[in-house]
């Protein structure tokens, strides 16, 4: 069972200000998975909702239209009598919230648990998108702390059983969900109901401010690693299966995915994830071929901190012969910077546009300092003294990318 997977996944910063990781669990039928992903959110102090398709149908999904009068139609001035607004109202379709998503209300938080995914039929998978990307179900979006997980049994165990479509098996992290041994299945009927009445084991504010507190660093280096290696290997940034192939229902290297695989890598670190876990989440992503380089390139290189860089704690210097290594530096320093509310910032965003003047003052590879130099110019940090000598420097290479400090000003 993945419950280490699980709870790290759940406390992941996003982006956007949103919370949790979206995974699949892929297992057999009846070898628990719902019931341990109850027990887990309860752990976590989530309220949880289970949610199967093909059991709860479409209304469940907030996909159903209902008629109702727009008042906003009636021009002003207008008598607002009932007889009048009647008259003048316009009708529209709108779509209400489904009666399970009020649990969320009151914590502002939670889980949902879309059980048996492959038992979605094809005309509800594009509302299914909306959940697992968006938050969203038909008119109504649940918020930035209500995290989406789903289970499956493979589609030959499952009722009615459909392959995942290739847009919705690319948002979500595939992890594969094993039987429990017998020492944890007994356990988990030990336990019986006294799981449901425990307090919880952790404070999910608690939980996310202390996230919160490592995940800057963390996030940068796992960028860093993540840029060195795509620098090298351009040909897995985006590799769609044709359509027809199986392996477009599990993970697949795409610009979505790579980026969830960052916040995987991040959250390992964070969250303590052993390196097999970590591996499993990162793969889940990408796939285990894209991912067993990645993360087997990571292993070797001996890749600087951005944060001990920036504070002056460590010396980095550029190697015309390692691109990636400078490349994974300037990403990383970029990703620790850029963010409004990052810690030191003005400090270190001078820091950092020191560190670029030194890399391009030698005029070979300068094209490697434009991605860092434009997130810096249009994050609206080029005012300090070092940036101008960085800017004259490579002016041509930003403009040829569409980014100039004017435009952005």
């Amino acid at each position: 069972m993945k419950t280490a997977i699980l709870r790290a996944s759940l406390f992941t910063p996003a982006g956007r200000g949103r919370w949790g990781l979206p995974l699949l669990f892929w297992g057999e039928p009846g070898v628990g998975k719902s019931a341990v992903l109850r027990e887990c959110a309860r752990a976590a102090g989530l309220p949880c909702e289970v949610l199967s398709p093909g059991e709860r149908g479409e209304g469940a999904f907030g996909v159903v239209p209902v008629p109702a009068r727009d008042d906003a139609a009636v021009p002003r001035g207008a008598s607002r009598g009932p007889e009048a607004l009647a008259r003048l109202s316009s009708t529209v379709l709108t779509y209400p919230r489904p009666e399970w998503t009020r649990q969320f209300d009151e914590a502002l938080a939670g889980l949902v648990v879309v059980d048996e995914i492959t038992t979605c039929p094809p005309a509800l998978q594009p509302a299914l998108l909306g959940l697992l990307l968006d938050r969203r179900v038909g008119g109504h979006y649940l918020g930035d702390r209500v995290r989406v997980v789903a289970a499956a049994n493979p589609p030959e165990q499952a009722a009615t059983g459909y392959d995942l479509p290739l847009p919705v098996a690319n948002r979500v992290a595939h992890v594969a969900w094993g039987a429990p041994s017998v020492e944890e299945h007994v356990a988990f009927m030990l336990r019986g109901d006294a799981a449901e009445d425990a307090a919880p084991a952790i404070d999910p504010v608690s939980e996310e401010a202390r996230v919160m507190r490592l995940w800057p660093e963390a996030y940068a280096q796992a960028c860093g690693r993540g840029a060195a290696f795509l620098t090298r290997r351009p040909a897995l940034k985006n590799v769609c299966p044709p359509a027809g192939d199986p392996r477009g229902s599990r993970g697949w290297p795409s610009d979505r995915s790579w980026e969830h695989a960052t916040r995987a890598f991040a959250t390992a670190a964070v969250h303590a994830l052993t390196d097999v876990e970590r591996d499993e989440l990162v793969a889940g992503f990408v796939g285990d071929g894209a991912a067993g380089e990645m993360l087997a390139f990571a292993a070797e290189q001996d890749l600087a901190d951005p944060a001990a860089v920036l504070d002056g704690r460590e010396s980095f210097r550029h190697e015309a012969k390692r691109l990636d290594r400078t490349a994974a530096l300037l990403s990383g320093c970029a990703a620790l910077v850029v963010p409004a509310g990052a810690a030191k910032r003005a400090d270190r965003a001078r820091a950092l546009w020191d560190l670029l003047g030194a890399f391009v003052a030698g005029g070979a590879d300068q094209d490697v300092a434009v991605p860092c130099a434009a997130a810096l110019v249009r994050a609206k940090l080029h005012t300090a003294p070092g940036a101008i000598k960085v800017l004259a420097a490579i002016q041509p290479l930003l403009k040829a990318a569409g980014v100039t400090p004017g435009s952005v000003s």
